[in-house]
């Protein structure tokens, strides 16, 4: 079981690994200041491999709650510099278990939910944006169980059980996104842990003697994931759906009747699974445009520049055959030259929102970057602008899709 832990939950992060190795065919994601957030919806097929016991003389039964669904809504701003605040709330309700045994039934069902805050950092690695995090996480975890007879009587003197947990704690994770190529899909994904320190308390229920409740202190251990592929159906706005995970450690007892000859002691863990949709959102500025080079010292020669004009279809941001051949001409320019910078300037026709084109001019001069560091021109050199529709190379209408307007122009 502790394999399978570790495989769901750290998938996220191996796939991370191999996305770093691979610049050449993944474009980052663009990270801009302004705000950014997500929604999310899960649904769980399973929501515990610990089973809490019972005990009635000489019968013991076992259950835990049964499938469940969940959300996420999440909030965060991005600053001028690579760090951001966020802020998110999720939870879970598992829904009711019921297992029917010869002497009687056990039926268990629980609900969490947790509070986040964090303070990110961001950075690209060979076109991948990856974002740090650490923070605090409040949660509250409870469980409701009972045992009765299988004819409905009342005849037990055992009755229920209510396991109550909180905590709060120091949260550190990661999260990641790179682009497929110049394509509009993306891999994204997050590894997340924290440590809750808090309280567990556990109500005893008796047949006709009322109820007694004990308190403890207990530190849980929290780790999730998830791992998923997204669209961006509009500038900035993403849908995505994937598959996720959960492990809680000890937020509902293992076993449990009151009675010191039995050992009630030990804690049960909850491991949850299950697919997931999300719809996230980036509000941020372009990125600003590249300060001009300083003039050379006087009695000195102006540095030379080259340039080359790459096109595109349509609406489309990937390289056609005959952008390649212009693009591994610049490429050999750039590297033969010593060239100081090489600026990658989008484009697009008048065609569509000016929100959408700049989007758009970004991906065309992001595609011809990946392209560029293909051939071998090393990224640190590159500079990426998208202008949208605001420049056209054949003044136009707007609305009318001018060919030589659909460019990335290359300044060597």
């Amino acid at each position: 079981m502790n394999r399978m832990i570790r495989t769901a939950l750290f998938a996220g992060t191996a796939l991370a690994a191999v996305a770093t190795g691979m610049p050449q065919q993944a474009a980052a994601q663009s990270i801009t200041p302004g705000f950014f957030g997500s929604l999310s919806g899960w649904y769980y097929f399973s929501s515990g491999h610990d089973r809490t016991s019972y005990y009635k003389t000489n019968y013991k039964g076992a259950s835990h709650p049964d499938d469940g669904w969940g959300g996420k809504a999440y909030l965060g701003y991005r600053f001028s510099g690579p760090f951001d605040v966020a802020f998110g709330v999720q939870g879970s309700k598992l829904s009711k278990n019921e297992e029917n045994f010869p002497e009687g039934v056990a039926t268990t069902k629980a609900w969490y939910w947790a509070a986040d805050a964090e303070l990110g950092y961001n950075t690209q690695v060979n076109g991948l944006a990856v974002r740090l995090f650490g923070g605090l996480r409040y949660a509250q975890f409870k469980h409701r169980n009972k045992f009765g007879s299988n004819d409905g009587s009342s005849t037990f003197f055992y009755k229920g059980y209510n396991s109550d947990y909180w905590g709060i704690g120091p949260r550190i994770g990661t999260d990641f996104s790179t682009r497929i190529g110049s394509s509009n899909f993306s891999i994204f994904g997050d590894v997340a842990g924290s440590v809750l320190f808090g309280k567990l308390d556990n109500k005893h229920t008796y047949t006709g003697y009322g109820s007694e409740t004990d308190k403890s202190s207990q530190t849980v251990w929290n780790l999730e994931g998830q791992l998923g592929v997204a669209y961006e159906v509009a500038p900035g706005v993403n849908i995505g759906a994937g598959y996720r995970a959960e492990y809680w450690n000890g937020t509902a007892p293992r076993k449990f009747f009151w009675d010191d000859s039995l050992d009630h002691k030990g804690s049960a863990d909850r491991f949850m699974h299950g697919p997931f949709v999300r719809v996230s959102y980036n509000f941020g500025a372009p990125p600003a445009m590249p300060a001009m080079a300083a003039p050379p010292p006087t009695g000195q020669p102006a540095m030379s520049k080259k340039s080359f004009i790459v096109f595109f279809d349509f609406d489309k941001s990937n390289i056609t055959a005959e952008a390649q051949k212009t693009i591994n001409d610049a490429a050999a320019t750039a590297k033969s030259g010593n060239a100081a910078q090489v600026t990658l300037t989008g484009h697009t026709d008048r065609s569509g929102s000016e929100q959408y084109n700049l989007a758009l001019s970004l991906r065309r001069a992001e595609a011809v970057k990946a392209a560029m560091i293909k051939q071998g021109v090393p990224a640190s050199l590159i500079v990426v602008v998208g202008k949208g529709e605001s420049q056209p190379l054949v003044p136009t209408a707007d609305g009318v899709r001018e060919p030589q307007n659909r460019r990335v122009e290359i300044v060597i």
